[in-house]
């Protein structure tokens, strides 16, 4: 499949970053298990007004279920995320020990918005003392290719973070380059629920 890029300079890709930075802001929206700690006003706006068209890419981690999860076992524990968001959405996984791949990439220049999550749950962490590096950096390797692919640079990129209250803000802290930012403290069904909920204003 072709990737179709049209790659910016670093000094426009440079620019593009820093207006998007400068415009996000702290919100107090919060449901249950999950909050907006963070987003510009421009991708909040653009992510809620999807037509039905537009389709939105999941990037989720190969992660074991949530301890508390009430899902079967041989299902994803992230499908009910991408059931839950009220658009058209491609579900696509990723290993943590692959990070991001042509398949991954070849599936953004049709993507209308892109959610991201990384899972940093104490059982993930547990089980992967490098779990959280591993999941950053396939986060910032698609979001300097949404950045520098030409067709895609304004879609609304949304990083969903989970990870439990007493770590969940350290962690948004060490990641700043990500303007857009919901903080989840469980991956159950519910709790990811709460998520879309709050992210879409439902």
């Amino acid at each position: 499949m072709d990737e179709r890029k049209s790659r910016t300079s670093s000094k426009t890709l440079k620019s593009t970053r820093s207006k998007v930075t400068s415009t996000s802001f702290q919100a107090t929206c919060s449901a249950g298990d999950a909050k907006l700690l963070r987003c510009p006003d421009s991708s909040l706006n653009r992510l809620r007004r999807l037509n039905e068209a537009e389709v939105i890419t999941l990037f989720t981690p190969f992660v074991p279920h949530s301890p508390s999860t009430t899902l079967e076992k041989n299902m994803d524990p992230f499908e009910p995320l991408g059931r839950a968001l009220p658009r058209k959405v491609r579900h696509v996984p990723f290993r943590l020990d692959r990070g991001l791949t042509a398949l991954h990439s070849d599936f953004l220049p049709s993507s209308g918005a892109v959610v991201l999550v990384v899972c940093v749950s104490d059982n993930v962490i547990s089980n992967n003392a490098r779990a959280f590096g591993q999941q950053l950096k396939f986060a910032r390797d698609v979001w300097r290719n949404i950045a520098e692919t030409e067709s895609i640079a304004d879609i609304p990129a949304i990083l969903f973070l989970v990870s439990s209250d007493s770590a969940g803000q350290a962690y948004a802290d060490a990641m700043p380059e990500f303007p857009a930012l919901v903080l989840v403290n469980d991956y159950t069904t519910s709790a990811l629920t709460n998520a879309v909920r709050v992210l879409f204003g439902l």
